[in-house]
């Protein structure tokens, strides 16, 4: 059957009915696209034709698709779009993500990242000035000047990452995001569902800064993986979605 249909009022086709389902399933078609066939008297919404071309709502994405396309599984049908990520996860044996998950993708992820090293380095500051003013007061030349400064300089860093690493898993264990993601509208969430306890929110903290001594790779693995993972993501089993 040879059906006809209007992209920005445009008239396109024929098309065959497996065509348009394929349309529809890729999304250049949607339930309120006009369409119509020889003995019809009008054109109609898609969405009017299901007895001739039946469609069902993907578990995933619900997303409108041709049912003849879908993958039926226990939690629902799922649009050939989910297919891929919907299996890998029954393969891992991962709970199944609420619908419509969005995975938070690199740049908003980066701009949070920014917001939280923003309010971190204030707090470190707290600590770093009276070890500065210690600095100063030191006798000028003595010889155990080097010595101080370089103990006062490690005991820095050491306070600094402490601050961020209690920043990073307090907010996470207690509201789930940093304040940067919160801003941002973003949520850290277990791959297999759950809390995230302390233990793994630390972990994730050093393994994030192991992200970054792999020359950034670590975090630039989240522009081309299918659910937005930076490489801290893998190794703790964690995602970052949006609209949470």
């Amino acid at each position: 059957m040879s059906w006809y249909y209007a992209v920005n009022g445009q008239q396109a086709g024929p098309v065959e009915d497996a065509e348009l389902q394929q349309l529809l399933a890729s999304g250049a078609l949607t339930p309120a696209t006009l369409v119509w066939r020889p003995g019809m008297e009008n054109w109609a919404p898609f969405s009017s034709l299901a007895p001739a071309v039946p469609t069902e709502t993907c578990a995933h994405c619900r997303r409108a698709v041709a049912a003849s396309l879908t993958l039926p599984l226990a939690a629902g049908p799922i649009c050939p779009a989910c297919k891929p990520l919907v299996l890998q996860r029954v393969r891992e044996g991962l709970a199944p993500l609420p619908s419509a998950t969005r995975f938070a993708g690199f740049w908003i992820r980066f701009v949070a990242r920014l917001i939280d090293n923003t309010i971190t380095s204030i707090g470190g500051y707290v600590f770093q000035i009276p070890l500065l003013v210690v600095v100063a007061r030191a006798e000028k030349g003595g010889p155990n000047e080097l010595s101080l400064i370089l103990g006062l300089g490690a005991l820095a860093v050491v306070m600094s990452l402490a601050v961020a690493g209690y920043y990073e898993a307090w907010f996470i264990t207690r509201k789930g995001a940093t304040p940067g993601k919160m801003i941002l509208g973003l949520k850290v969430v277990r791959a297999r569902g759950g809390r995230i306890g302390w233990g793994l929110a630390t972990g994730r903290f050093f393994a994030y800064m192991l992200s970054g001594l792999t020359l950034y790779v670590g975090y630039l693995m989240a522009a081309w993986d299918e659910e937005k993972r930076s490489l801290h993501d893998r190794i703790c089993d964690t995602r970052v979605v949006s609209g949470s």
